[in-house]
């Protein structure tokens, strides 16, 4: 079942958020935060839960522009699927799932970013329908 996180799933996102950055010094998952994207109409953090388990993970953020008319775009970010998990359609669901809500909020696209060594996400991403030789993505850490 997908369903929007709870502060309650912190401990579980941290899990997964480590399977996506293990090496990751600065990560830091709040339950005050979750409820704050719970609460903010423009992002979704969406969990894929199997029995009291969440086994895969996204973050949808809705981007108002002036470009497109009244039209939206989605940028998706930090999508993980537990590493017992993955090849059972657990990452299709989350980006059907985020899909269909960007469909409906009638958004002209979605954009996502990945880590240039992700190769195996690459691959599931093509598969999905993303095209990854149209953008560049640059990145600037604080």
């Amino acid at each position: 079942m997908i369903r929007e996180a709870v502060r309650t799933d912190r401990d579980q996102l941290f899990g997964l958020y480590k399977m996506l950055v293990p090496n990751s010094r600065k990560m830091n998952v709040q339950e005050e935060q979750i409820e704050v994207v719970r609460n903010d109409p423009h992002t979704y953090l969406f969990v894929y839960e199997e029995e009291g388990v969440l086994i895969g993970t996204v973050t949808l953020n809705i981007c108002l522009q002036a470009m497109h008319g009244l039209r939206p775009y989605g940028v998706v970010e930090n999508i993980v699927v537990h590493e017992d998990h993955r090849g059972k359609r657990v990452g299709q669901a989350l980006l059907q799932h985020v899909e269909d809500i960007c469909q409906s909020l009638n958004c002209h696209r979605i954009m996502l970013l990945s880590n240039a060594t992700r190769h195996q996400a690459h691959r599931f991403f093509e598969r999905e329908g993303f095209d990854g030789s149209v953008s560049r993505g640059f990145k600037k850490y604080f």
